[in-house]
């Protein structure tokens, strides 16, 4: 572990007491059990975390607030003791594995070394056609894969340009949106003007040295960089962005309104009724909370002893994303900003949420898993459970005034005399004054009784079916083939009088004309910041144009195919030991151990249910112990040996969908980590299958499983000799990959530390193949954020060792740096490149005067398949001049050169495909360096 400097900006960690603890119990309690016939060693991790929290252990993080992320920053001397105590634990984890290791009279000459030799198992031995169940012929999961050669695939490129004279066929579509901002020349001003306009008009009575002394407190806070008048500018700065998206979800569905053809059908005619009463009551819902003439009071409720502010929920930019139909906003594709810096543009992609299944609640969808949330039945245990009461109470509060809003109604749309076109004339106003006072109260069963009424009223007047005639018709829509004319909206950006104080004596005693919420949390003045159509109010501070444009992007096929053969080529004498994590304790993970996996050498970790719930400090304490003792376990069991592959499989009771479930999620992403450390000196890789799904279902999941599972074995690309492809003047190619995280960062700080982390893979090339591998995985820490984007020592020397072995073409692939401010308040934008960064791209090159490095942005956005057959395994758009209409940047700083679509269709309910989008930079300071390079 490299040193880490305490910052005293940051949140401390002292993870002493938690370790002292854990050594206690290592110290009574043996961590290995080795079977009877030495082929499975089963580590129970499981059982000394859960005697570690008997010993309630300090929370390393103690009583800190306002934390994002707190991982290394040590509390003072408190690292060396850090260091000291996980040795000591290594050193009792080595013990007990040669204790265990001895306990077997058969192993008395042998060392924890040789018997973990014993253990493994050649890679070859896997390879074989899945075993079946001798009685029941089921498909079993023992890791037996049959490494077949895929032949036949085929990518095929794309187009964007349709011509007349040759129609191409659609086979994608992809909407779009594009969100611009005019800056003002100088906010500060403008704003101070705002401030001025609002004195004259609310302190027009006020004596004359009242006046001055107001004026005395504007000045000042004008000239003070750190006042209230500069912590809006970082308000609309930071948070309007949200907002803006926020409505653009809106605008999408009156751009889908637009092009819903009501004569085409019923469902048409209903459908576009039902969309048009969703966006009318979205309107109803943005205006009541932005009511300038409520009071904050008007909008606080309470449930369970938990208290929320409505206006502060649904001013927040997912605050309709628990809707069963709602846009979402994924997929960076690209932010410009014009030469006179005067306008910046986002652009992002669309797609829908059509009222999914919830698997775990048998299939239901999202409005009845939501629905039953307002259950007070359901409400017991969870409003029992310190740790998860006061996000329960939040979200039962949430789901019934959005709820309410929404789809109430008094139309039951299976009735004769059913008319839709009533729909519209439901006023949700009406009665929410009732609602309100009624969450404002104390009278608990009063509120109950509530709830129950809205499941009711939702379930009388069958709004489930409203909803699925509203997701069929535009499920049709997004997939129709007639293109759509693009929808453009002009909005306006507003600050609210209502930020500034009106009492004098407040404002004179507190200094500043702003409220106090502006100092505290920015997310809570949301509320203050208004974004919708251009308005002739008089309560407003300032005010900037912006515009929202929507429009499609078509995907054309062409005549241009290539056809390859992938086969795996596997190392000799690559060892497997796999390890299993799962709920050993029930039954179910039981019978499918006994019935897959009792006959294979593994590693077992069994790990807690999901039935007894612990608080949510002991979650953390089970979270870090659990984390730690698997990963040191496994770096023991793996000392001294070589060309490992450890497959990290998981054994599910209950699906990812499943918003309680806490444990097999914490396992989820623990597997992530592991394979990604192992990856580093071994090969790893993790995957989960849910047994509680039906048999039908698993033997169809296991290939998948598995395919994914040795996806990390090397493989060969085989072109045909008939294709155009090859490799003439490139033999050797490393692709870099890199991400990073906060491991430590707080609320409005602005200093952070951040890990690094990234893998290599390498193509080595002949005229008409390639072999394609996994090279290694790398992380790093860094005590400054910043400093990772000067010098990323880790990268440098991975690329340094790569060129040492004959690499000089590198592709060096990193995120697209999205930025989610609107730069009003710089007068020069930053580069804001990040990983690439001319310094790093600097590093890399230096003392290699022939490598070629080739630096790549990335991001993923999604398209619907139309209903022609996609035949092709992948498809492509290679065209620069093309990809232009994806993002159209006038000062051509970047271009986005490449397209990749995975072709193969994985479900017939995928309503969307994800693409992978790929840009370089150009006129900038990094190709500058490259160029001359």
């Amino acid at each position: 572990m490299n040193r880490i400097i305490t910052n005293s900006d940051l949140a401390n960690v002292d993870y002493t007491d938690l370790l002292d603890k854990i050594l206690k119990v290592l110290k009574e309690q043996q961590i290995f059990t080795i079977s009877e016939d030495n082929q499975r060693l089963l580590i129970d991790v499981n059982q000394v975390v859960n005697e570690v929290i008997k010993l309630n252990p300090t929370n390393p993080l103690g009583n800190e607030r306002a934390v994002r992320a707190a991982t290394l920053n040590f509390s003072a001397n408190s690292q060396d003791l850090f260091i000291e105590r996980i040795k000591e634990i290594t050193d009792y984890i080595q013990q007990h594995l040669t204790a265990a290791i001895q306990k077997n009279p058969a192993n008395q000459l042998i060392n924890r070394f040789q018997f973990i030799q014993q253990l493994l198992t050649d890679l070859q031995t896997f390879k074989g056609q899945y075993n079946k169940h001798e009685k029941t012929k089921e498909t079993l999961l023992n890791f037996t894969y049959p490494f077949l050669p895929a032949k036949n695939l085929q990518k095929q490129r794309l187009t964007v340009k349709r011509t007349e004279n040759s129609p191409n066929k659609q086979l994608l579509k992809a909407h779009k949106v594009k969100i611009s901002v005019d800056k003002p020349r100088d906010f500060s001003a403008t704003l101070l003007t705002g401030i001025n306009n609002y004195l004259d008009v609310n302190f027009a009575d006020i004596n004359s040295q009242d006046r001055e002394e107001l004026e005395d407190i504007i000045d000042n806070l004008a000239k003070n960089p750190n006042s209230d008048i500069y912590s809006v500018q970082n308000l609309v700065n930071q948070e309007t962005l949200g907002k803006l998206k926020k409505l653009a979800k809106i605008k999408y569905l009156e751009f889908l309104l637009e092009n819903i053809d009501e004569n085409a059908s019923d469902d048409n005619f209903k459908g576009k009724i039902y969309l048009q009463d969703l966006i009318r009551r979205l309107y109803l819902l943005e205006d009541y909370i932005n009511d300038s003439n409520k009071a904050d009071g008007e909008y606080e409720v309470n449930y369970a002893g938990k208290s929320v502010n409505y206006q502060s929920m649904f001013s927040r930019s997912e605050a309709y994303d628990i809707l069963p139909i709602i846009p979402k906003i994924e997929g960076f594709l690209g932010e410009t900003e014009d030469p006179g810096k005067e306008k910046i543009e986002f652009t992002f992609g669309l797609k829908l949420k059509f009222d999914g299944k919830v698997q775990t609640y048998g299939g239901r969808t999202v409005f009845d898993y939501n629905l039953n949330l307002l259950n007070p039945k359901e409400h017991q245990q969870a409003v029992g459970n310190e740790s998860e009461n006061s996000g329960f109470a939040y979200q039962v509060l949430k789901i019934a005034f959005l709820y309410y809003f929404i789809f109430a109604s008094r139309q039951d749309p299976t009735a004769v005399d059913y008319d839709p076109r009533k729909e519209l004339e439901y006023d949700p106003l009406a009665k929410v004054n009732i609602i309100l006072s009624t969450l404002q109260g104390n009278d608990e069963e009063a509120k109950k009784k509530l709830l129950i009424n809205l499941r009711k009223g939702f379930n009388d007047y069958k709004i489930q079916h409203k909803i699925d005639v509203l997701k069929k018709v535009l499920r049709n829509l997004i997939k129709r083939e007639t293109s759509f004319p693009s929808g453009n909206y002009p909005v306006h950006i507003s600050v609210k009088n209502s930020i500034l104080e009106n009492d004098i004596d407040r404002i004179n005693d507190r200094e500043t004309i702003f409220k106090e919420a502006l100092r505290k949390n920015f997310k809570d003045c949301l509320k203050y910041i208004n974004v919708g159509n251009a308005t002739t109010q008089a309560n407003l501070l300032i005010t900037l144009r912006a515009n929202i444009n929507i429009s499609e992007l078509h995907f054309l096929e062409t005549e241009d195919k290539e056809t390859f053969t992938m086969e795996y080529d596997i190392p000799r004498s690559v060892k497997v030991l796999p390890a299993i994590f799962l709920g050993m304790q029930d039954k179910r993970c039981q019978d499918f151990y006994n019935k897959n996996l009792q006959h294979r050498k593994l590693l077992i970790f069994p790990h807690r249910l999901e039935t007894e719930k612990l608080e949510n400090h002991q979650q953390i304490i089970y979270k870090i112990t659990y984390s730690l003792l698997a990963y040191i376990c496994l770096h023991v069991i793996l000392e001294k040996q070589t060309k490992i592959f450890i497959p990290l499989l998981r054994i599910h009771l209950k699906q990812k969908t499943d918003e309680n479930v806490i444990i097999e999620k914490f396992i989820v992403s623990l597997t992530k980590v592991l394979s990604h450390l192992f990856n580093d000196g071994y090969r790893s890789n993790e995957q989960g299958i849910v047994i509680t799904d039906s048999q039908k279902q698993i033997n169809f999941k296991i290939p998948n499983v598995l395919s994914s599972l040795y996806s990390v074995i090397p493989k060969k690309f085989i072109f045909s000799s008939t294709d155009n492809c090859s490799f003439k003047e490139l033999d050797k190619l490393a692709i870099i990959i890199v991400s990073s995280r906060e491991s430590d960062s707080k609320w409005g700080i602005k200093e952070k530390k951040s890990n690094l982390m990234g893998e290599i893979l390498t193509l080595q090339m002949e005229a008409k193949s390639v072999r394609f591998q996994l090279f290694k995985t790398f992380s790093e820490n860094f005590n400054d954020h910043e400093n990772m984007f000067e010098y990323p020592t880790v990268i440098v020397d991975n690329v340094n060792k790569l060129y040492q072995k004959g690499y000089r073409h590198f592709v060096y692939i990193a995120k697209v740096p999205y930025s989610s401010t609107l730069h009003i308040t710089q007068t020069v934008k930053d580069e804001e490149l990040f990983f690439m960064s001319k310094n790093v791209i600097t590093a890399f090159i230096k003392d290699k005067p022939d490598i070629k490095i080739y630096p790549m942005f990335f991001e993923k956005y999604y398209v619907v398949k139309m209903k022609s057959k996609v035949t092709s395994t992948s498809l492509y758009i290679q065209d620069t001049l093309e990809l232009t209409s994806l993002e159209e940047d006038r000062n051509k700083q970047s271009v986005i050169f490449f397209n990749l679509f995975n072709g193969l269709q994985v479900a017939n309910d995928v309503n969307y495909h994800g693409v992978m989008s790929y840009a370089t930079l150009l006129n900038t300071a990094v190709s500058e360096v490259m160029r001359y390079s």
